[in-house]
């Protein structure tokens, strides 16, 4: 069984009373499996003839039915055996990932060493409690604070205030991850393309979860929903609560937020990166549905190795409201796939520098502001010390004056 399996990875010694008896019943998965394969009825005759209650609500039973996927049946006559050299056995190595894992591709900064402190948690109502703010202007704070990293993993996404407040964060250089729920990632995207066009955000990257899947004995299968709801900032700060970005919570709907500091954070940092691992690109952003034109440099959601998002109409442009102007921005989220050059001396030997997924490496001559920088900072020193020198000969030409004129008046 698997949950006496995990008794062995336990720390410590097994003590029976820790041992909780596992809960399952057989008989609820042949009732699934009558309700996917034969319907209502089919399933309310299977918990009548086994004297069931029923255990599914009416909810479940419509997201059940709906969703449920059947196997496609083969219609070909011709059965080839398909087999697979590239291997020596057919055993299934489940410590190797199948897929390769995502990466994060525009930064991911260190957990702090001062965050292993104790944990600090404030409790935010709506309705808010006196004299505190609401919960949406503690989200809407916390996100115009980012300065290294926004990650959300969010259920459903529509509120446009809270949306603007994360494209302005992704335009002046904070790099955004969103992870929403795949059975509402359309509702997010009518209100995202509404405002602005998805694609063309070159700090923010956009992927879905899929809740866990149950597989039936006829073959057919169905999957859950994301219901995890939280905000990270900078690896710093988690607000976590059952607040969903929607206006539904923001005016109408009871819910409450922690906001969390300290040694607990690292948890949530850890959590982020498990989920994005198992994260998929939304199917409107695969390579398949957007063709990338490399002539008008457009830019992808993370499909490319050297680009970020694409474009489906004009390419960036100074004019372009949302455009990053520094060329700083745009190497930081494309660094590590332009393979630039390390510049930056002893600073890569100090974990103080070290970022989990790569580091920033200034660009080659050309791409590199330092020089200009430097070039700004010389003429300068140059018009300071002409300036110093000028000064010189004008004090000494009034000494000069002076000296004449009390010459003059001596005699």
């Amino acid at each position: 069984m698997e949950s006496l399996s995990l008794l062995s990875s336990l720390k410590g010694e097994f003590k029976p009373e820790d041992y909780i008896l596992p809960h399952y019943k057989e008989s609820y998965r042949l009732a699934i499996d009558a309700l996917v394969n034969g319907g209502r009825q089919s399933y309310q005759e299977f918990l009548t003839n086994e004297r069931l209650a029923d255990f599914l609500s009416e909810e479940e039973l419509t997201f059940i039915t709906v969703n449920a996927e059947k196997p496609q049946v083969n219609q070909s006559n011709d059965c080839e055996d398909i087999h697979d050299d590239s291997s020596s056995t057919g055993t299934y190595w489940p410590v190797e990932s199948d897929v390769e894992t995502p990466d994060l591709d525009l930064g991911w900064p260190g957990f702090l060493p001062e965050l292993s402190n104790k944990t600090n948690v404030d409790l935010f109502f709506h309705p808010p409690r006196q004299n505190c703010p609401t919960i949406k202007e503690v989200i809407r704070k916390s996100i115009q604070d980012a300065r290294k990293v926004i990650a959300l993993v969010m259920d459903v996404f529509t509120d446009v205030d809270i949306f603007k407040e994360i494209v302005d964060a992704s335009v002046r250089g904070v790099p955004v991850y969103l992870l929403l729920d795949e059975l509402q990632f359309q509702s997010f995207l009518t209100m995202a393309e509404k405002q602005v066009e998805v694609q063309r955000l070159r700090n923010m990257r956009v992927r879905t979860i899929k809740g866990q899947e149950y597989l039936c004995r006829s073959g057919a299968k169905f999957h859950g929903a994301l219901k995890q709801k939280f905000l990270m900032v900078d690896c710093h700060t988690v607000v976590y609560g059952s607040y969903s970005f929607m206006w539904s919570f923001e005016k109408i709907n009871l819910s409450m937020v922690q906001v969390i500091t300290g040694q607990l954070v690292e948890c949530y940092d850890e959590e982020f990166r498990t989920l994005f691992a198992r994260s998929t690109i939304p199917n409107i952003f695969t390579p398949e549905n957007v063709a990338l034109d490399v002539k008008q440099e457009r830019w992808q959601n993370g499909t490319n190795t050297v680009c970020s998002y694409v474009s489906h109409s004009q390419p960036f442009e100074r004019r372009d409201q949302l455009r990053h102007t520094l060329d700083t921005v745009y190497m930081k989220a494309c660094g590590r796939q332009l393979n630039l050059t390390n510049n930056m001396g002893n600073m890569d030997n100090d974990d103080t520098y070290q970022q989990r997924t790569f580091g920033y490496r200034p660009g080659p001559a050309g791409l590199n502001i330092q020089n200009r920088i430097q070039q700004i900072c010389f003429a300068r020193k140059k018009v300071i010390s002409e300036a110093t020198n000028s000064l010189k000969m004008w004090n000494w030409r009034c000494i000069i004056v002076l000296d004449k004129a009390k010459k003059k008046k001596t005699c």
